[in-house]
């Protein structure tokens, strides 16, 4: 099956077959342009641009880049019927200045080669192929942050802020850039999983919304990206929230505390303790400062402190009171010595440069070179039905990198199904980032465009990997596992039912053992817990991985796999 690495500079047409090309002597007709698809674009000439033309011929070919797996063929000299009819020489020029023009107007596109022909017998007009690329010149870095914290402590009114450069109006305004489904803006609470990004140009300018257009661009600008994880506040949403923590990879957890609030809520609580037992780097956000009262502040900054104590022993604590010192103080919190503090206020757009500051340092610490090294493993977030393309899948590069299969001969799976087995599939395509390239590394996200070597679809929570690392290196599929875990709730027993969350699926499981010392499964215990999943489920189970697991109170205890607690069977 032919996909959009057929271009048109590779002389191959939809069916296989070669292409007529503008360039071979004695062609006086193409075949018409095709509007609606494809990476080629037919013009006449572009001799006449003004700024607005630009702009709108450079969207075009955005798109024409986007259908062709980033690169694009302009076609000069040639109506949109196919007609051959050639331009002057002074038409060519200018015509080859625009396009240009268009490259430079995207930040990410070049021009690669022009490749013309003279059409003797009608007064040597010119005929020519104008071939472009989208190029992504700066070395880029992911960093993933969980915003957790109640609902109404102003998560995603700090994010609009911070992603739109925006302030709130004290009424939700900020927040209202965060937000998905009409429900969300009626009630002003979040009850799906948001993303929001900014990144960071090679010369430290934040860069968003407020100095982008889109987020294409702010990818193209920035070496390094930091993206939000919006989770959900309210308890109702707890199974979203966990979702979020097990499947979304995140690599630092934001914890948002409104200043006006009498003291750190249980939940707050609950997301410290599960960032200790994830051995998560921590940052404390203090929003709302424009609400704080003297008195109030001071005791819940005393509690606070407290709090971090009991949850996180072993880090110090450091209000974030300038941008001096942020580098070093984010690679503190890195390395899981610091917890930054930083106090912000959307409505008088207070503490933000500190707080950028202190994502700049971390994500400028954040490096994937010895997970790059290991076996391959993508998780799947979403899946996507693309014409033209087939199907797409989204999620992350947790260890190792692929390559698109032109370029390599890297066997892959993907799996387990229902039945517990995984079949093989070719990655046609990537974007990292949304940006086409031949690779994915670990740490980054990610869309391969796969396709199965038999009937199979892609499902939320499978995984790619590489054909002879499904069972090796600890993993395999299991319906039975053993965690390391701290309790987060009321007393666990063995036997009791949970859900359990690993990536983006979610199991009921049973408790089938509990080894702790000493023996008891009190909130802030660590132990070993058992797990079988019920119904004879299986999961692909991966040494490392977090596991989050609630009951229909809240959550029950967070860790990490240690092992499968059978024997391989797929």
């Amino acid at each position: 099956m032919t996909t959009r690495d057929a271009v048109y500079s590779d002389a191959i047409d939809a069916g296989g077959r070669r292409r007529v090309s503008v360039l071979d002597e004695g062609v006086t007709r193409l075949p018409p342009e095709l509007d609606g698809a494809g990476n080629v674009e037919y013009k006449t000439k572009l001799d006449r641009t003004s700024g607005a033309r630009i702009t709108h011929l450079a969207t075009q070919l955005q798109w024409r880049l986007a259908e062709g797996n980033g690169r694009a063929v302009y076609v000069i000299g040639v109506h949109d019927d196919g007609s051959v009819v050639g331009i002057t020489d002074d038409e060519f020029q200018l015509t080859i200045a625009s396009i240009h023009s268009m490259a430079q107007k995207l930040d990410n596109a070049r021009v690669v080669s022009v490749d013309q022909r003279v059409l003797a017998d009608q007064g040597n007009r010119i005929v020519a192929e104008v071939r472009l690329a989208q190029q992504t010149a700066l070395p880029q870095t992911e960093l993933r942050i969980a915003v957790l914290g109640d609902h109404g402590a102003g998560k995603s009114s700090i994010l609009g802020c911070l992603t739109y450069g925006d302030a709130d109006d004290g009424r939700g305004k900020a927040r209202l850039n965060l937000l998905r489904h009409r429900h969300e803006l009626e009630s002003g609470r979040t009850s799906s999983i948001a993303l929001g990004t900014i990144g960071f140009s090679p010369d430290g300018q934040m860069q968003n919304y407020a100095n982008n257009r889109s987020a294409e661009h702010i990818y193209q600008r920035s070496r390094r990206i930091v993206t939000f994880i919006d989770t959900c506040g309210h308890a109702k949403h707890l199974k979203t929230t966990a979702r979020a923590i097990a499947g979304y990879s995140p690599h630092v957890f934001c914890i948002v505390i409104a200043a006006d609030a009498a003291s750190v809520s249980p939940a707050a609580r609950v997301y410290l303790q599960t960032a200790a037992a994830l051995g998560m780097p921590l940052l404390v956000v203090v929003s709302k400062m424009d609400l704080a009262e003297k008195a109030s502040f001071a005791a819940l900054m005393h509690n606070l402190l407290a709090t971090l104590n009991a949850a996180v022993p072993g880090r110090s604590q450091c209000m974030v009171a300038g941008s001096a010192q942020c580098g070093s103080l984010a690679a503190d919190m890195m390395c899981l010595d610091v917890v930054p503090i930083v106090t912000t206020s959307a409505v008088r757009t207070v503490g933000f440069g500190e707080l950028a500051a202190v994502l700049q340092g971390a994500s400028a610490w954040r490096r994937d070179g010895k997970l790059a090294d290991e076996p391959f493993e993508f998780h799947i977030e979403g899946v996507h039905s693309i014409d033209r393309v087939g199907m797409v899948a989204t999620g992350w590069v947790t260890s190792g990198t692929v390559w698109s299969s032109p370029a390599t001969d890297q066997p892959l799976v993907l799996g387990p199904d229902a039945s517990g087995t995984f079949v093989g599939v070719d990655v046609t395509s990537i974007h990292t980032l949304r940006i086409p390239t031949s690779s994915a590394r670990a740490g980054l996200s990610a869309a391969l465009a796969i396709q199965p070597h038999s009937a199979a679809l892609a499902q939320k929570g499978m995984v790619v990997v590489g054909a002879d690392q499904a069972n090796r290196h600890g993993r395999c599929v299991s319906g039975e596992f053993a965690a390391a875990v701290a309790f987060l709730g009321p007393e666990a027993a063995a036997a009791q039912s949970i859900t359990v969350y690993i990536r983006s699926r979610s199991h009921l499981a049973h408790i089938t053992d509990i080894a702790a010392a000493p023996p008891t499964s009190a909130p802030g215990t660590t132990a070993t817990v058992r797990l079988r999943l019920d119904g004879g489920a299986q999961d692909y189970i991966c040494p490392g991985a977090p596991v989050v697991a609630r009951d229909g109170h809240g959550f029950v205890f967070a860790g990490r796999i240690i092992a499968p607690a059978q024997t391989p069977t797929a």
